[in-house]
């Protein structure tokens, strides 16, 4: 997985469809012994290029289409859009024509667009119809919420299906935090056992557990020191909007607009706004945008602002796959005697790259929790509804999802959380701890983490209307013309959703 791969994560439009599609009987999973498969093709959509570059097309190849295997000869081809590339619009004519690919992929919010659109075949009863397939068994190997959030409402079956989860923490560094809060009562000494950890549990207690102590920590630190930030940019306290690991959905029970929501994310608006200044001076944050230069360099060291002023920031939020390939590149890096090692520059010799990405890691960040669980990202797969080779699409997630052996390599190599009990629970247990996080058993807390993640308050409206709100919301903070209160950036809320999403809009929401 590389950075590319990791912003078309980030990056998806909202689109809201109507029912539409092929329903009915799930299509057939037996092998057509009729039928030439080597003048067939399978096509398979992603948004990431991840099945070819894992290995998960050619294990297909072995396994069905090589010589003397059930589908011989077939063709089988990958086709990798990412988001920003524009994925959603170019499957969703593709779908729509009845020309869409037999399998493809979509983040949480996509499936839910391909599920109510009845893009997706049931693929629940094509396990039953399986006789290797033991669906219970699957079933109760699976995360529940990876489970659960594939299900189509209409149906109560299962259509789509994840072998990750992608849970997510705050990523701190200890020693800025040893220096904030060291003195404050439980602090833990430098040689206690197991530190990261007992400074990440003192953390959790104490300064990352509800929005206002994390409007708190964040005053704290600035006090502490004038260049020191404990957030990049606000963008890092979204994932806590809610506050509550049972938030409540943005549509209620009568398909209109929650006004315990917007109860929900007025203290979330309240914190952003406090947070924000218009130069770093000013704000509690370093106003490092998520995916700019500055964010990144701030995890290693310090960045540098356009006038040459360095600051320093303690901690991101960042999901499973976010602390292997986002974080770690950019740790501080030390040599044998402990003394931190400079990033080779571009021009170095390929002696001096190759010493700095063998070094080892400070060890100086913690992995804590905030005020509730989240998630963020994760590859579902699903059958089209239409394919005319639905034995051979299903054989496909056949052999990415129910092959535990194969999935077990899969995550030796890859070192990712996923979403299979019988792959995890063993590498967990024998887990020696990550060498970046000062040996602590990051998996072990994802899994916990992932363990509260409920999907039950999940609708195909959320990213658009975290979107609505959220432009109001950076006008609010940033002062805008007629944003003078949470009452405006309620009221021209509404006003959007009354013009975007006129289905669900209501009279008498609350405005403060």
């Amino acid at each position: 997985m590389k950075i590319k791969k990791i912003l078309s994560f980030l990056l998806a439009s909202m689109f809201v469809l109507s029912a539409c599609g092929t329903s009915g009987e799930a299509p057939s999973v037996e092998v057509d012994p009729s039928k030439d498969y080597s003048s067939e093709k399978l096509v398979i959509w992603s948004f990431t290029d991840e099945l070819e570059t894992a290995g998960d097309i050619d294990h297909f190849k072995e396994l069905y289409t090589a010589e003397g295997k059930p589908l011989e000869g077939m063709e089988v081809e990958f086709v990798a859009v990412s988001i920003q590339d524009g994925y959603m619009d170019k499957i969703l004519p593709a779908l729509s024509s009845g020309n869409g690919p037999d399998v493809f992929t979509g983040e949480l919010d996509h499936i839910k667009q391909f599920i109510e659109a009845g893009y997706y075949a049931d693929i629940e009863t094509m396990m039953e119809n399986d006789p290797d397939v033991d669906i219970a068994a699957e079933k109760a190997d699976y995360a529940e919420y990876i489970w659960q959030s594939g299900i189509d409402p209409a149906t109560e079956k299962l259509a789509a299906l994840s072998w990750q989860v992608t849970p997510g923490a705050i990523f701190f560094k200890t020693d800025m935090a040893a220096e904030v809060w060291g003195a404050e009562a439980g602090f833990p000494a430098e040689d206690t056992e197991d530190y990261n950890t007992a400074v990440t549990n003192w953390m959790n207690e104490n300064k990352f557990d509800s929005i206002e102590k994390m409007l708190e920590a964040q005053v704290e630190v600035k006090a502490y020191n004038p260049n020191w930030r404990l957030f990049p940019d606000d963008q890092a306290v979204r994932h806590f909007a809610a506050g509550t690991n049972d938030p409540a959905k943005w549509i209620d029970e009568d398909g209109k607009l929650n006004p315990d929501k917007i109860k929900e994310q007025i203290p979330y608006i309240n914190l952003v706004q406090e947070m924000y200044g218009e130069t770093i001076d000013a704000s509690l944050t370093a106003n490092a945008a998520e995916w700019s230069g500055p964010w990144f360099d701030a995890m290693d060291k310090d960045l540098t602002d356009a006038e040459g002023k360095t600051w320093q920031v303690m901690a991101y939020s960042m999901p499973t796959w976010g602390l292997r390939y986002i974080i770690e590149p950019n740790m501080e890096k030390v040599d044998a005697d402990g003394n931190t090692l400079a990033k080779p520059a571009e021009d170095a010799s390929q002696e001096e790259k190759d010493a700095y990405e063998n070094a080892a890691f400070k060890g100086n960040w913690g992995m804590a929790s905030g005020p509730n669980s989240y998630f963020w990202g994760g590859t579902y797969l699903g059958v089209n509804a239409d394919s005319e080779n639905p034995e051979a699409a299903f054989a496909f997630l056949k052999s990415m999802l129910f092959d535990k052996e194969r999935l077990a390599e899969r995550q030796e190599a890859d070192g990712d959380m996923y979403s299979v009990e019988s792959v995890m629970a063993p590498v967990i247990a024998d887990y020696e701890g990550r060498q970046s996080l000062g040996g602590m058993n990051h998996l072990k807390v994802f899994s916990e983490e992932a363990a509260k993640i409920d999907l039950s308050n999940v609708t195909v409206y959320d990213r658009g209307l975290n979107d609505l709100l959220g432009t109001h919301i950076t006008n609010y903070k940033q002062g805008g013309a007629g944003y003078s209160s949470i009452a405006d950036v309620l009221t021209k809320f509404y006003s959007d959703v009354q013009v975007t999403y006129p289905e669900i809009y209501v009279d008498g929401l609350p405005t403060e």
